[in-house]
């Protein structure tokens, strides 16, 4: 196995993963995560926990405003599976570090979790 072509591919999924963010093309994001995906996270003192369907609903009924940034500052390769951490600033007025899992399927590398803390 190349780990270095896969952790570019795996990159590439994350950055499709800020792109769609940034325009808030909901198709885009949901073309990257597995339909089985959850999401999972501290929003403040709440507790969530399920699909990424809130966050898609939200992400298109309203504008997140100027100055978003991310970065990515980890990606990690292990066989099939993958892992990457991604720092958002300003989405929503909100900081974030999110944790995403990732599985090789049949050749395209999918989020199938993502886990969430907001600062």
């Amino acid at each position: 196995m190349d780990r270095t072509h896969q952790a570019t591919a795996v990159e590439a999924v994350i950055k499709e993963y800020i792109a769609g963010t940034v325009e808030r093309d909901v198709e885009r994001l949901q073309a990257i995560f597995h339909p089985n995906a959850v999401m999972s996270g501290y929003l403040g003192p709440n507790k969530l926990i399920g699909t990424p369907a809130p966050f898609f609903a939200h992400l298109q009924a309203n504008e997140h405003g100027p100055g978003y940034r991310s970065k990515i500052t980890h990606i990690q390769v292990t066989g099939r599976t993958a892992s990457a951490t991604l720092l958002e600033e300003n989405l929503y007025g909100m900081s974030f570090v999110n944790e995403f899992h990732l599985l090789d399927d049949d050749g395209r590398w999918t989020i199938v979790s993502k886990l969430f803390h907001h600062d």
